[in-house]
């Protein structure tokens, strides 16, 4: 098994999503939002090479350095980012469809090209 890494964009984008949706829809979305993301966690962390390979948009070339996998939330809108870098899974970051996820793993990440 795997070592799961989760980076402090990721912890704070899950804190920030599931307020929002304690605001917004009460705590019963909230915390299915919060087991969603456990379930993707524990699935990344036995299967992380059966994700799907991240291709960023036309202007982030260099982050296909990173070699950066995703995986859907089951019922939300959200991906979890990661990669894996030996035995070590490091996740970068909970990508809402509607954010410019290339340009803010960049941002909070200090990611260099090859790293």
């Amino acid at each position: 098994m795997f070592l799961l890494y989760k980076s402090k964009l990721f912890m704070q984008q899950w804190q920030d999503y599931a307020q929002g949706y304690k605001d917004r829809a009460g705590v019963l979305l909230a915390e299915r939002f919060i087991v969603a993301v456990e379930d993707a966690l524990n699935f990344i962390q036995v299967n992380p090479n059966a994700c799907t390979p991240y291709f960023p948009g036309e202007g982030y070339a260099d982050l296909q350095a990173h070699h950066f996998r995703k995986w859907s939330l089951k019922d939300f809108p959200h991906l979890v980012l990661f990669r894996v870098v030996e035995k070590v899974i490091s996740v970068e970051a909970l990508y809402a469809h509607k954010q410019d996820i290339d340009a803010r793993l960049y941002v909070y990440n200090d990611l260099e090209p090859g790293q």
